[in-house]
Parts: C-alpha cells; structure tokens; sequence
C-alpha cells in the first residue's frame, strides 16, 4: 500500500477527532517538525532500536501530548511507521483547510508581490474556486514574468517563460 493511502486513514482518523473537539492540531504540527529532524529520522530508520524507545524519543522531543497522539506515536512506532508524521499532518491540514471551505493556492511569480497584489489575486482566485483561497507564495526569476499558479490539480500558467517557449515551438514547426 502506498504510503499516502496509508498517511491519510490516520489524517482522516485525527481529523474526526478534531471534528469531536480533540483539540490535536498542534500536537501533530509539533510532532511532525520533531520527524523532520535528521537526528530523529535517523533514529526511526534505525531498525535496531526498538519501538518504544523511538516512541519515548518523539514523546520527549514533542513536549507534552495528548493521550490520543501519544498512542497514535506508540501504534505508529510499533508498526514502523512513524516517519509519516509530517505527510499525515500534511494530509490532516488539508482536510481542516476543505471543511472549512479554503483551499490553497501555490503562486509563483518572479517578482515579490505587495500584500494589496496578494489579496486581489487572493479573490480573484477565490471567485474563480468557489471558496476562501489562502496563498502560498514564492519567487522564482527563471519565469521571467507573470505567475504560475496551481490550485489543487489546476495549474494556471501565465508566466513569460511559458510565452516564449510556445512561441519558440510554434516557429519551429
């Protein structure tokens, strides 16, 4: 089994326990920070270690958690799976994100945009999407101009780059 079809049956797990008030939301956030640490990787990698030091290690390195995570790190360290934390809390924010109708939006531009250029794009792309979008953005001066913008499975491309290679094509053919 994949390992995103794994991550998301316990995302989906936390998340209807934080429908029912759990309250795990920056247990998990703080947890998968801890696995994305080379020291702890290389301790859950280390099959040689057993499952309730790795749990104890997450624990300690987490701070205090909730009974429900510190169960959901002993079960996940007992089936060596514990280094899905940060894909499973990943998945968790993006179920929390649709129930609360906002969805995100990856924006590439090759200039900084200003917080005014940010919002209008922001309700621009929410008009287009049907809910709240939230950005997500970052520079990158190889598209020479305009933006990239991918929202789910949805990639808009407006940038020069892309301009110029179809052009580029076009007189080649």
């Amino acid at each position: 089994m994949r390992t995103q079809q794994i991550s998301r049956r316990y995302a989906r797990a936390l998340f209807e326990l934080e429908q029912e008030g759990a309250g795990n939301r920056a247990a998990l956030e703080k947890l998968a920070a801890v696995v994305d640490l080379d020291e702890v990787r290389a301790v859950l990698a280390n099959p040689s270690y057993p499952a309730g030091l790795k749990a104890s290690v997450l624990e300690k390195a987490a701070g205090k958690l909730p009974a429900e995570m510190q169960r959901l790190v002993a079960m996940l360290c007992e089936r060596g799976k514990a280094e899905l934390l940060p894909e499973i809390a990943e998945l968790f924010e993006q179920m929390v994100r649709q129930a609360e109708s906002e969805v995100e939006a990856e924006v590439v531009s090759a200039v900084a945009l200003s917080e005014a250029q940010q919002k209008s794009l922001a309700k621009v792309l929410g008009a287009s999407a049907g809910r709240s979008v939230r950005l997500k953005v970052s520079e990158d001066k190889r598209i020479l101009g305009g933006l990239v913008v991918r929202i789910g499975d949805r990639l808009i491309d407006y940038s020069v780059r892309s301009r110029l290679e179809a052009l580029k094509r076009a007189m080649a053919a």
